[in-house]
């Protein structure tokens, strides 16, 4: 696996940031797991609700988390375009190896997206269209996942209880549709592209200055590239509606988990707990959140009723369906695609 991730030209830390970074990583992931099992009444009640686990509803679980994947994987065929030696299979493999095996690396997500790069670089793709295709397929994802969180928050301070304090969210929701709404505009206008490259190119200052009739015509003919990877509105919004069907995927694998375990809510609960999840996904020092993201769903799922222990499991079970799982198929699909011969 590390050979492989080293190939696609990954830069390299030095081994004691490495083990520095893997050591305080640990101990917050720990000490976050330590807190939540206390809550929980310790190994033994985890245990017991592990025990009473229901398999059947594990089977829709899985196929919904590798359902996922898939329509990650049509996404990203989608963006890379007919001149990519790029199917289906490829491409969900791909995404195994990025967000499933990458998140878990020490450099993460650079390993993945170096990987990535080099992948794509073989299958014909020029250095633009790598980074515009990669770009964009995080600029989908992101923008859904806060999409549907800033929604599913509003519908939930209408509804019913938070765990936290209501005003924030009726002020940082709306904030987050709007911000969504007018960088869709502007990203849709030449002319900010136009801007941001004078803007850009006169910010490097230790390097000699473009003349602005160059940095502009460089920031055109970015959007027009652009433009053609991401293509008319209605393939935008398709390329968005595959977007939504994954992350929702993703949600109702962990909605199946929690009935599987005895700790049954309603789906927009699960919702809110894996978009906490992946807020504390996002904690430096921890490859994929471990430990953190582990504390963090059975909080928000114990808040609105089942047992802290039940939910514990569940979360669990959610990472090694959701993480785990994903990064050893990774790491299996990492041979085939090494193997793959450009045509």
């Amino acid at each position: 696996m590390n050979a492989a991730l080293e190939e696609s030209g990954t830069p390299q830390v030095s081994h004691w940031r490495q083990w520095l970074r893997a050591l305080l990583g640990a101990a917050l992931g720990a000490g976050a797991i330590w807190l939540v099992l206390q809550a929980a009444g310790g190994l033994a009640d985890v245990g017991d609700a592990l025990r009473r686990t229901n398999p059947w509803w594990l089977i829709p679980a899985v196929l919904l988390e590798a359902l996922a994947y898939v329509l990650s994987g049509v996404r990203l065929r989608r963006l890379a375009g007919p001149d990519a030696d790029l199917d289906l299979r490829a491409a969900t493999e791909l995404e195994l190896v990025v967000n499933g095996l990458g998140l878990l690396t020490p450099a993460s997500p650079a390993e993945g997206l170096a990987f990535a790069t080099n992948e794509l670089s073989r299958r014909g793709l020029t250095r633009r269209r790598i980074a515009l295709t990669l770009g964009f397929t995080n600029w989908f994802s992101f923008r859904i996942f806060y999409l549907a969180n800033a929604v599913n928050l509003l519908f939930m301070v209408a509804t019913r209880d938070l765990p936290v304090d209501a005003t924030w969210p009726l002020v940082i929701a709306p904030l987050v549709l709007v911000l969504l709404a007018v960088t869709a505009v502007l990203a849709n206008r030449p002319s900010t592209a136009e801007r941001l490259a004078v803007v850009l190119g006169a910010l490097r200052f230790w390097k000699p200055r473009v003349p602005r009739t160059e940095r502009r015509a460089a920031g055109a003919q970015f959007h027009a590239d652009a433009m053609v990877v991401v293509g008319p509105p209605r393939r935008r919004l398709r390329l968005a509606l595959i977007s939504l069907a994954s992350m929702m995927s993703d949600v109702a694998c962990l909605w199946f988990i929690l009935i599987a375990v005895g700790a049954r809510v309603d789906p927009d609960v699960a919702l809110l707990a894996v978009g906490a999840g992946a807020v504390a996904a996002a904690i430096p020092l921890l490859p994929g959140g471990i430990g953190v993201v582990e504390a963090v769903i059975p909080a928000v799922v114990h808040w609105y009723g089942p047992p802290i222990s039940a939910a514990l499991a569940g979360a669990l079970l959610y990472r090694a369906v959701g993480t785990f799982l994903p990064a050893a198929a990774g790491a299996v699909a990492l041979v085939p695609l090494r193997a793959h011969k450009p045509s």
